[in-house]
């Protein structure tokens, strides 16, 4: 997207994407749930959650950062995306 967009809408963009990508317990998606452990997102799902995320907010996702560790919450998935919007 080329539209400046705040943390906040970024976030809510990240839970309604793992929210969809949620094997279990989608409806409790929240900033600091883990999602390998909480909602079900493992190596295969979390495939299509970067999908999403790159077709969500125009961004792409470099190979050096796709570590698990940096995509265990949303909180975690917000900053790398806010960061991707060319945000300090």
């Amino acid at each position: 997207m080329s539209i400046a967009m705040t943390m906040e809408e970024i976030q809510k963009g990240v839970v309604e994407i793992v929210s969809r990508n949620s094997l279990h317990n989608p409806e409790k998606v929240n900033l600091h749930s883990n999602i390998k452990n909480d909602h079900g997102i493992d190596s295969l799902k979390i495939v299509n959650l970067l999908f999403d995320l790159e077709d969500e907010f125009g961004i792409i996702v470099d190979q050096n950062s796709m570590v698990f560790d940096n995509f265990a919450t949303a909180e975690k998935i917000s900053s790398y995306v806010y960061q991707k919007l060319g945000n300090p």
